[in-house]
């Protein structure tokens, strides 16, 4: 008679597997053991043969025990892949991107762990090392405690011992170094295909804290001779030197880039009669500004640094911005329709939030004018948006208004409107078309009053009025104070 066997024999039986594990010999083997299960509790004979002394109550199994050995049976047939790009700890960038690029995002999550391991034993590897050369260097310390000292600003002498061991240091900081610039590239790839940047935070986390160099600040020469190794190694101010020449590379190039094409855009719009000074400039100032921005990023880029979070904290700071300044920003969306609608110009006279002046230029913040007594004054954008603005200067022509009161006892009606027609037709800067024309506006018993409109040049309006109102006052009997201007 074949008695069953008991569980804890069992377990481990059908636990063994072949080299290469199969499901279906697993689920067999978990239907093998449900049925041992229930044979045991429902079989007597067998209780009996398995309680010790062939007597007594059989061994009693929970459900606990049998979800335990199924999970065991399972895991064993279905064991967790290795990483497949750990290998070699020192790959290069590009070898390692040739490993990933069939890997899923499961699979990569696998490879994490995999470079975590990796980059754990380099750092306990370079901490052993930083120890022994701490000990090394308080020993020599101590033991140069009686010597006397040296001068005032010697080189620090070092001894073999100690250079070896800075060597050492050295070599396993360029190890570390290596296998965390990997396992920054495995995460990013696992975020690249979907892993969400959760599961690699605490990872980041931890390359960030076991980076950097340790320097012993307690010993001079130690101190001199880490840096030292750190300056001259491969992946430490060398690469620092060549990332800084990048970045500053790329920043410059984006500059040179977007000063040229801010030269061609201005060209071009110089060309239409759609665009302002005030926009040319806008655009000549802020392409180039662009560029140089487009360009530092790429140099970012370029050498290897993670932009999503850079992009993504830009955005946030935007948000938050909006809220804290919307009186600037309320500025700025004016300054941009000022631009794009052109109620006026650089060079322009305008009227507008209670003052007048000159436009000399319209940032995207404010408006800056000169008034006639070369007084500068500085306009938020949205308070002359939001008023009612006079252009003086907005036409090519402007028609000047002058009342005249000429003394009748000494010019006939006739006489004074031939006189006042005389002048404005003599002078060189008033135009032939709009021809000039003046009306009697009102007559009493000692003098006529004009008003005389001839149209001028609009920068030539300030000088024609006086030459004007001067003549007047030659040619005719004017009386005095009575030669208005506007």
């Amino acid at each position: 008679m074949h008695l069953p066997m008991p569980t804890a024999a069992i377990t481990p039986a059908l636990s063994r597997k072949s080299a290469t594990p199969h499901p279906i010999r697993a689920a067999v083997s978990v239907i093998f053991l449900a049925l041992f299960m229930a044979l045991i509790q429902l079989s007597p004979a067998s209780a009996q043969v398995l309680s010790p002394g062939g007597g007594g109550e059989p061994p009693k199994v929970s459900q606990e025990d049998v979800k335990t050995a199924v999970k065991e049976l399972l895991a064993a047939s279905d064991p967790k892949p290795d990483p497949v790009t750990t290998g070699n700890p020192m790959v290069s960038s590009d070898e390692l991107g040739f490993l990933m690029q069939p890997l899923t995002k499961t699979e990569l999550k696998t490879e994490m762990s995999g470079w975590l391991k990796l980059l754990q034993g380099a750092v306990a590897d370079l901490s052993a090392a930083e120890l022994e050369s701490f000990n090394l260097n308080a020993e020599i310390e101590k033991a140069n405690a009686d010597k006397p000292k040296p001068e005032e600003g010697a080189k620090p002498v070092l001894t073999p011992e100690q250079e070896a061991m800075a060597e050492k240091v050295g070599k396993l900081r360029e190890t570390r170094t290596a296998i965390s610039d990997r396992f920054r590239e495995v995460m990013d790839a696992y975020e690249n295909k979907g892993g969400a940047p959760e599961d690699t935070a605490d990872y980041r986390t931890y390359v960030k804290e076991v980076g950097g160099v340790q320097v012993d600040t307690t010993n001079l020469r130690s101190a001199l001779l880490t840096l030292k190794v750190w300056a001259n190694a491969e992946d430490g101010g060398q690469r620092l030197a060549r990332r800084l020449g990048t970045l500053l590379l790329w920043t410059v190039i984006g500059v040179a880039g977007g000063w040229l094409i801010s030269l061609i855009v201005n060209m071009a719009l110089k060309r239409t009669r759609f665009t302002s000074k005030l926009m040319r400039h806008f655009l000549r100032l802020w392409i180039a500004r662009l560029g140089g921005l487009v360009g530092f990023l790429i140099g970012l880029s370029w050498i290897g640094t993670n932009m999503t979070p850079i992009l993504a904290g830009l955005g946030a700071a935007g948000f938050i911005l909006a809220f804290a300044l919307q009186d600037t920003i309320s500025n700025f969306a004016s300054g941009l329709l000022i631009l794009f609608l052109r109620p006026f110009d650089a060079g322009d006279e305008i009227e507008a939030a209670g003052v007048s002046g000159e436009v000399e230029k319209v940032s995207l913040f404010s408006t800056h004018l000169s008034t006639a007594e070369n007084r500068k004054v500085i306009v938020p954008n949205n308070k002359i948006w939001e008023d009612v603005i006079v252009n003086s200067t907005g036409a090519d022509t402007r028609r000047l208004s002058l009342e005249v009161e000429v003394d009748a006892s000494k010019h006939s009606l006739e006489e004074s409107e031939t006189l006042l027609r005389q002048v404005m037709d003599d002078h060189p800067d008033v135009l032939d078309d709009p021809a000039p024309t003046l009306t009697l506006s009102a007559m009493t018993g000692d003098t006529y009053t004009f008003t005389c409109w001839p149209w001028v040049q609009t920068g030539q309006r300030d000088r024609v009025r006086w030459e004007l109102v001067s003549r007047f006052g030659r040619e005719l009997n004017v009386v005095k104070g009575a030669t208005k201007a506007s």
